[in-house]
């Protein structure tokens, strides 16, 4: 979210930045500042200048060892502009690479990753402070996302348990209650039945992956692939989702878009409202875009059992959606028992079997799905994940119940040890991922950035012509010089991208 498919969520395309209005180059042509001296550390653990590249042109990268996507193929497409330079540019040009995850590159890291790569250039990494402050010097952002399994932002939804909840009664009869926390996955499913697309995804270790929609799948050669963006509401933009569409919490942010990576990103409009809406932008700059203008019993369930991690396999018929199983759990081919819904009845205080499918209950706060051998007397009544202040050591709340009970802990604390029912402080730092623009730079002898590149959808040859229409504009080389080999104009990023996943695969 993509890696061979994480969340291809991630990382793309994002600026339309100021420049000449019409450019030499192929990259987006700068005109900045100069970035000045500073001082990291590279693969070796020695202390590096970037006064140390003494080249009169100088391409900085970003990127982050464990970066499942763009940073791979960056390198790969870096060093086949490195091999194909015209041979009188090659001890002008030098290439450095800076972390964006400096808590985790450490040196033996960065080395590590060089090898496995065969690129010798410097590559950095330093104090997190130091590395914030490079960073800020080529507008780049980048945040650390919790993924850690204990501490996962769920325990500020607690307010919510008590609003919409599912409570789920296994065929042995334990239970849980599900708080309603839909992901971007959620909402993509049900933006898709709104409006009729069709969708393609798969199941990966790395979460959903969206492989197409409405007919128009990615193709095996990557040279596109379906991008997630969200809606900055403070910012008025669009920008490339930090994280796969299952790690997106479609409660904060309502608005989302796909896009082929080759179509036009800008063809993406405000939303209207604050219904929650979807857009795609097609392959051939055709759009579609929906509202998801109603919440019911479907939109619950899904959002439900998304949000607890629990798979669900809803069908679509024609009578509407239906639930064929949970956890992988469904009726046994000679119907001795099936899933049944329940709908809770708030002036009796009771369950009731319902009366309708999932998609006539409107606006629901809490139902419940039992096998239709569980009598209603059987089924827990909602609330039972109550916040106690003894619960949890004070610092989370209880989920499930049961041999499903566990504590959601607050930030800062996790399950003790061999006691996924206490809370306790962490003593080390939750997992986590890095979100970030990958941007690739073109600096002159005075360090000053004069092209900019963004994502990894860049082709070799291109980078390597704006090098060498920069070194004529700085006299480095005559204007009649060989200029680019014809090898580099014969490189798609299609060819760099499988070299940069078959060496991912490796490292995994």
């Amino acid at each position: 979210m993509r890696t061979i498919a994480l969340f291809i969520a991630g990382l793309l395309l994002s600026v339309v930045l100021a420049g000449a209005p019409v450019s030499a180059y192929n990259g987006i042509q700068l005109s900045y500042a100069s970035v000045g001296n500073f001082t990291l550390v590279d693969q070796n653990n020695s202390e590096y200048k970037l006064s140390d590249a003494t080249e009169e042109i100088v391409v900085i990268s970003f990127f982050f060892t464990r970066c499942p996507d763009v940073c791979p193929v960056i390198t790969q497409n870096l060093k086949l502009v490195h091999d194909t330079l015209p041979a009188e540019l090659e001890d002008n040009v030098g290439f450095v690479a800076i972390t964006l995850d400096p808590k985790y590159d450490t040196p033996e890291v960065l080395s590590e990753y060089m090898d496995l790569h065969g690129v010798d250039w410097p590559h950095l990494t330093g104090p997190t402070e130091d590395v914030v402050d490079v960073w800020s010097r080529f507008a780049i952002y980048a945040q650390e996302y919790v993924i850690d399994a204990h501490d996962d932002d769920i325990s500020d939804m607690e307010g919510q348990v008590h609003n919409s909840s599912v409570v789920y009664v296994r065929p042995d009869g334990t239970a849980e209650e599900l708080m309603y926390l839909p992901t971007g996955m959620t909402m993509t499913s049900a933006a898709a039945d709104e409006a009729g697309w069709s969708l393609n995804t798969s199941d990966t270790q790395y979460g959903t992956m969206i492989n197409g929609i409405n007919g128009y799948d990615a193709p095996e050669d990557w040279s596109w692939w379906w991008s997630l963006k969200l809606f900055d509401e403070s910012k008025q933009r669009w920008e490339d989702s930090p994280v796969g569409v299952d790690s997106v919490n479609a409660l904060e942010e309502t608005h989302l878009a796909w896009y082929a990576t080759h179509a036009n990103a800008s063809l993406l409009e405000p939303p209207l409202g604050d219904t929650p809406s979807v857009q795609v932008v097609f392959p051939d700059n055709t759009t579609s875009k929906t509202n998801i203008s109603s919440f019911t019993g479907y939109h619950l369930t899904q959002g439900a059992f998304d949000g607890a991690g629990i798979d669900v396999d809803i069908g679509d018929g024609s009578f509407g959606h239906f639930l064929n199983s949970i956890n992988n759990v469904s009726a046994p081919t000679d119907w001795s028992w099936y899933w049944q819904l329940h709908t809770w009845n708030d002036t009796s205080s009771e369950w009731e079997d319902a009366q309708v499918g999932m998609d006539g209950i409107d606006q629901p706060m809490t139902i419940a799905w039992a096998s239709n051998n569980t009598s209603n007397d059987a089924i827990p009544l909602p609330g039972f994940a109550v916040v106690e202040d003894s619960e949890c050591d004070g610092h989370g709340w209880i989920m499930g119940s049961g041999s499903g009970a566990h504590c959601m802990c607050d930030e800062g604390y996790e399950w003790a040890e061999d006691d996924i029912l206490a809370c306790i402080p962490v003593e080390s730092e939750p997992e986590y991922t890095v979100g970030h623009y990958a941007y690739t730079y073109i600096l002159d002898e005075d360090y000053k950035p004069r092209v900019r590149y963004v994502d990894d959808s860049w082709l070799a040859s291109d980078f390597v012509e704006d090098i060498v229409e920069l070194a004529e504009r700085e006299g480095i080389i005559s204007k009649d010089s060989e200029g680019v080999p014809s090898v580099g104009l014969l490189v798609s990023v299609a060819v760099v991208s499988m070299a940069a996943i078959s060496l991912r695969s490796k490292s995994e």
